[in-house]
């Protein structure tokens, strides 16, 4: 967190967390300005969403900087370690998953369940067709390099960002009307492998414990 407050407070030295501040001297005055261009930024992308996560909030009150900055900051070191390409399936595996089984747990764990679950349902059902296709999808656009990692990021947070909810907007497009159409010969699919499995469970479950009893010595 020291680590991370240092990196921070460097990034933003010359900018101003209030919207109205007073400067002295003439370079310092072309620096401080009432609304700095980093705020404008997260005022555009609407980065004050996120001071409603508390683990975020937390974590920016501890170190002295405002939450939006906190994102604006993670997203540079973000692109630097993708540009780098360092840990970019990880960095991608935390904004896709970590950061939305985190969320769906205070989901479920908030009043506001009702609300928020559909919310987050929806992301998990577009999110497992992005993963299922994903090996695909990478070799179509395996010319794009690490660009594809910056893609793949800004469409996971496009999909559970509640400014956007893309997830809503493509399940209600898209993915609803095609489920709808086939969802009968999925069920249908679904039940044959299931019976097949069942069935092969049943016979396969007497010679697993003949084979455990010969094992240990018996008869």
């Amino acid at each position: 967190v020291n680590i991370m407050g240092v990196y921070l407070k460097a990034v933003f030295f010359f900018s101003s967390r209030r919207r109205h501040t007073r400067c002295s001297g003439v370079s310092w005055a072309r620096r401080c300005v009432q609304e700095t261009v980093i705020d404008q930024i997260a005022d555009t992308l609407k980065l004050k969403e996120f001071e409603k996560i508390k683990p975020l909030k937390h974590i920016s009150e501890k170190i002295g900087v405002s939450v939006p900055h906190l994102i604006l900051a993670l997203s540079g070191l973000i692109t630097v370690l993708v540009l780098f390409n360092y840990g970019s399936l990880l960095l991608s595996s935390m904004v896709g998953f970590i950061y939305p089984a985190y969320m769906t747990f205070k989901t479920l764990e908030s009043d506001n369940y009702e609300v928020e679950s559909r919310h987050w349902l929806t992301y998990w059902l577009v999110y497992s067709f992005v993963v299922a296709f994903d090996p695909i999808i990478a070799i179509l656009f395996s010319w794009l390099g690490f660009l594809y990692t910056f893609a793949k990021i800004g469409l996971f947070v496009y999909l559970f960002h509640p400014r956007t909810r893309g997830a809503a907007t493509i399940y209600d497009k898209y993915l609803r009307d095609y489920l709808k159409r086939y969802e009968d010969h999925i069920d249908s699919g679904i039940r044959k492998i299931s019976e097949k499995l069942d069935d092969s469970i049943s016979y396969g479950k007497p010679k697993v414990a003949k084979a455990a009893v010969s094992a240990l010595g018996g008869k």
